[in-house]
């Protein structure tokens, strides 16, 4: 059982718990990069201690991480039907990672989702973001002339520059910048 902290990631696919503060699991997941930090639903929210997350096992292939996570649902058991203590919607195994979506699938999503709002991006949203925006003062000639003087002859690093280099790798940038 390795515990990850923020910013080491898991290789490959992995199988993780969210911890209560007395240590036994509240949920149980499969998952690949990040996602082991970012779950948004209610019922589980990630623990805001990064501590408090593990990773069970990990650098396991999907099939192979799917498989432990409904081991694992099973050993704890769920709440919702009285067999456990894990706030899991389902038995585990159900997720798909890198899924390819047809474009018919994508338009007939498209589709159902026009006139739609999530309520962040309503004409009437955009316009009170517009109204704080205006109301904002702009920084003075002072205050930008310090965010400069900061970040003035300061050498950088090679280890770095060779960060800077690498991050952009395959990306293109016009000619004049």
């Amino acid at each position: 059982m390795n515990i990850y902290h923020y910013p080491t990631h898991p290789l490959g696919f992995y199988v993780y718990a969210y911890l209560r503060t007395e240590g036994t699991p509240y949920y149980i997941g499969k998952g690949k990069g990040r996602r082991w930090k970012h779950s948004k639903r209610e019922r589980y929210q990630t623990p805001s201690d990064l501590s408090r997350i593990i990773i069970l096992e990990h650098n396991l292939t999907e099939i192979g991480a799917l498989a432990i996570e409904r081991r694992m649902i099973r050993w704890y058991g769920r709440k919702d039907i009285g067999t456990g203590i894990l706030h899991n919607r389902t038995d585990g195994g159900d997720g798909i990672a890198g899924l390819k979506q047809t474009p018919e699938h994508i338009q007939k999503r498209s589709i159902s989702r026009t006139g739609k709002s999530n309520g962040r991006r309503t004409p009437e949203f955009k316009e009170q973001q517009r109204i704080r925006a205006l109301a904002r003062p702009p920084a003075s000639a002072e205050t930008n002339a310090k965010k400069g003087a900061n970040r003035k002859g300061k050498p950088l690093s090679e280890e770095h520059k060779r960060n800077m280099s690498l991050a952009r790798l395959g990306k293109k940038y016009p000619r004049n910048q």
